[in-house]
């Protein structure tokens, strides 16, 4: 049976920040685009995108344009990075350069640090020099900001005065949100997320968007599970969380979403911290030192809270019926991507214990600014060799679930320095694309009976941030042997990987 993957889930590697592309991708039309570049299909389809940025990235014969069904960017960076962030969107077919309005393609911005919306000002403006020369053969520059992209909804945290920064880039993106959605024709609908996640002021419905369907027609949609330092309970009632300083906390603020692709899950959390000590689960090792902690470090716990209303909404599967998504423990996620780039105080052995992830990906890195992520607390947490159980709440214990951790990039000497953290053999990848095969997809979805593996294939761009001050360095990408083993040219163009992995359903 051909092996084919419509949900595809880029962390794009932006160094020390974030910018996740989620895309729901028309496999059908991949296999068009190679058609007409004469290039040979491989006979699994999940072969064929890898196959198109290969080929394009070499001689330009193929292309991704038009083979998007639908696509959410969620934040976008720092500022270095916006160009990154353009070219994963060019180069994976979201957006066409010849047009400014985005037909489904949606932006979500967890919450206002420059780390994470910086580089969206990329997306939607672009600096452009019109040079002329005079008479007297002198030249002159004239620079203007001129508009880019126009996504079709902008979705983000409600704006609030005594909530939102006073900066540059938050002034930047408001700026950029009106003039996409005060444009005369093809307009950006803007979506403000309200505290825990609802979608208007009057706290009658929930934030979720829908990014269409993979196979057999199954929903793959994105919802909204915190926001604005509140976490959902159940419709008109949500969990308000006190800071731990009078001065607002962005990453408090951030919005948190939960992916669902039938028994798919892909957790994403923004910078929202946990307790970081024994009250989250962690000890010995696994705790965080809070005497490390600068003022500005120490953020209100929102994993808690939020990790008892995952429990809550998401029960476990207990009848197995055809046509319905099956999951093996209460909150369950296959996919965890760090919270707070792997801060020691989130990422909680507690919220790791609920979730229990098949995979792990982390957003870190050294450029534009270096917090020490992932930090070596959080990378003891989330290790089997270290960790090999997790405690419960109730001082029960289960099994360390994690079968690989996945890193955009990480430091090896900052400032003649050497960041020594232990990662326990977690591969860096540069961009880290993760994919559900649709076919494990698909049987868990019609299966009457537990058992059925759900696998999902990870691979790499293996490209990391130029360095050129020798007094930093970056470890080298991971380079071992793809599973299952084969010629990466022949088999789709992979630069790292592919790597399977597989959990019972």
């Amino acid at each position: 049976m051909a092996v084919s993957a419509s949900l595809e889930i880029h962390h794009i590697n932006v160094s020390q920040g974030d910018a996740t592309l989620i895309i729901n991708r028309d496999l059908a039309k991949v296999g068009q685009a190679l058609d007409a570049a004469k290039i040979p299909r491989p006979t699994d389809p999940i072969d064929w995108v890898p196959l198109v940025l290969s080929e394009t990235g070499r001689n330009a014969k193929a292309t991704l344009l038009g083979t998007v069904n639908n696509a959410l960017l969620i934040d976008g960076g720092d500022d270095d990075y916006g160009g990154d962030v353009i070219n994963a969107l060019e180069a994976h077919g979201v957006v066409n350069p010849k047009k400014y309005w985005v037909k489904g393609f949606s932006i979500l911005a967890t919450h206002y640090h420059d780390d994470h919306i910086a580089g969206l000002r990329s997306v939607f403006k672009e600096r452009k020099e019109k040079v002329t020369v005079g008479k007297n053969k002198k030249k002159t520059v004239k620079v203007e900001i001129v508009e880019r992209y126009r996504p079709d909804i902008m979705y983000y945290n409600a704006f609030r005065k005594k909530v939102d920064p006073d900066t540059d880039r938050l002034f930047n993106l408001k700026e950029d949100i009106k003039t996409a959605k005060t444009a005369s024709e093809a307009w950006t609908d803007e979506f403000p997320i309200y505290p825990a996640g609802y979608s208007d002021e009057g706290e009658t419905e929930f934030t979720k968007i829908s990014l269409g369907t993979g196979v057999d027609g199954i929903p793959i949609t994105v919802s909204v599970y915190a926001a604005g330092q509140a976490v959902r309970w159940t419709k008109g009632n949500y969990w308000s969380i006190e800071g731990k300083s009078k001065k607002v906390d962005q990453n408090d603020q951030s919005i948190v979403v939960m992916l669902e692709y039938g028994s798919f899950r892909y957790f994403l959390g923004g910078d929202i911290a946990g307790d970081g000590m024994a009250d989250g689960g962690n000890t010995g090792d696994n705790a965080m030192d809070p005497a490390g902690k600068k003022f500005y470090s120490v953020h209100a716990d929102v994993e808690t809270r939020l990790r008892k209303a995952l429990i809550k909404l998401y029960p476990a599967t207990t009848t197995y019926k055809s046509g319905e998504p099956k999951f093996p423990w209460a909150a369950y996620c296959t996919v965890f991507k760090a919270n707070h780039h792997g801060s020691s105080s989130s990422v909680d052995v507690y919220t790791l214990s609920a979730l229990r992830p098949l995979l792990v990906a982390i957003s870190s890195g050294f450029r534009v600014r270096f917090h020490n992520h992932p930090t070596q607390q959080v990378m003891n947490r989330v290790s089997k060799a270290k960790t090999p159980t997790w405690n419960l709440p109730d001082a029960t214990t289960v099994p360390n679930s994690v079968d690989r951790v996945y890193i955009t990039e990480c430091a090896q000497k900052v400032r003649n320095t050497a960041f020594g953290v232990n990662l326990y053999g977690a591969r860096i990848c540069g961009d880290i694309v993760i994919r559900p095969t649709d076919e494990s997809v698909k049987k868990i979805q019609d299966a009457t009976k537990a058992g059925e593996k759900l696998v999902v294939q990870v691979y790499g761009s293996g490209l990391l941030s130029n360095v050129t001050d020798k007094s930093n360095a970056l470890r080298p990408v991971t380079t071992d042997a793809p599973n299952p083993a084969k010629a990466n040219a022949v088999a789709g163009g992979y630069a790292l990987g592919p790597w399977l992995h597989e959990v019972t359903h």
